[in-house]
């Protein structure tokens, strides 16, 4: 497939599809959700939760009956704690397996992330800065890098393209650990995820984070944040989940995460590849698949203004 300079794609999360869902959520049918996401005009999608679209060529099949294509998927592993990446091992190599029989791209991303439910981040997330508590001790960063590089080279070895996403809640949050990692990281191995929201969640510009790391961008998560729902949920003391659940992630262009300037900056700087609308959120009692849909739609056409 021949792509544009920025080729646009969705993302189950934006339907309510998550890898941690709380008990009174609850997902739609992963049919639905692939005629959405086609029908909003998008050429390509992320996994979400393994299982969620099927099983290897079932998954292929299912995207390929709407014109999308499978992009990649996002891996969380315990990167910082040795033993849990050890036994993780089998599982990233599984899963790599499954994802390369759904996706007919020459290279799909391998979207490693630290993984996201360590009780002190999830309760902190937002403030980390706060709580030196809930900070990676010292000698876990240098176990940190050395099992991202690892998981990058094994991904390599499988046929994908491994990028780090930054994600809110894990030991890669704040503008700091950002950095930290990013300096650190070897880019012949592995390149970047950027994710604006999280970015944003996390106290880091996202505007700068491309012109400082633009050589290291091969994967571009679109996300908008609500700072006003944040500083709410701060004053609260309320943990991730919660600043989810009261939408902290919102719609394209109605949060602060400088959503145009970043396609801006993506432009100047020629990024050629993909952008992946994720707008997380969970499905409650009171939420249809029709408002979830408008809502999308809504984001599509904030898209299109930006000439994507």
């Amino acid at each position: 497939m021949t792509l544009p300079p920025i080729a646009a794609a969705s993302a189950p999360v934006c339907f309510g599809v998550n890898e941690i869902l709380p008990s009174d959520a609850w997902m739609p049918d992963p049919s639905a959700v692939v005629e959405a996401i086609a029908d909003l005009g998008y050429r390509g999608t992320e996994l979400g939760p393994p299982g969620f679209l099927g099983r290897g060529p079932e998954v292929r099949d299912r995207l390929a009956r709407h014109g999308l294509q499978l992009v990649g998927s996002f891996l969380p592993l315990h990167f910082s704690r040795q033993e849990q990446f050890d036994e993780e091992r089998a599982w990233l190599v599984e899963s790599l397996a499954i994802i390369r029989e759904g996706s007919s791209l020459e290279r799909p991303f391998a979207i490693l992330s630290d993984g996201f439910n360590e009780p002190a981040r999830m309760a902190f997330a937002g403030r980390i800065e706060d709580h030196p508590e809930a900070w990676l001790p010292a000698d876990r960063f240098a176990t940190l890098m050395a099992n991202l590089h690892r998981a990058a080279e094994i991904c390599r070895s499988a046929g994908f393209e491994p990028v780090l996403h930054h994600h809110a809640a894990t030991y890669v949050e704040t503008v700091d650990e950002i950095r930290r990692v990013l300096d650190a990281m070897d880019p012949s191995l592995l390149g970047l995820c950027l994710d604006t929201g999280h970015a944003r969640f996390g106290g880091a510009d996202p505007v700068e984070l491309v012109e400082t790391y633009h050589a290291l961008i091969r994967h571009v998560h679109l996300k908008d944040v609500a700072s006003a729902v944040l500083a709410a949920g701060r004053e609260r003391g309320e943990d991730f989940e919660a600043l989810t659940g009261a939408g902290a992630f919102c719609e394209l262009g109605r949060g602060d995460a400088r959503i145009a300037d970043v396609v801006a900056a993506l432009r100047r700087h020629d990024y050629r590849g993909w952008v992946v609308v994720e707008q997380d959120r969970y499905l409650r009692a009171g939420d249809t698949l029709a408002d979830v849909v408008a809502a999308q739609r809504r984001n599509r056409e904030y898209l299109a203004t930006l000439g994507i």
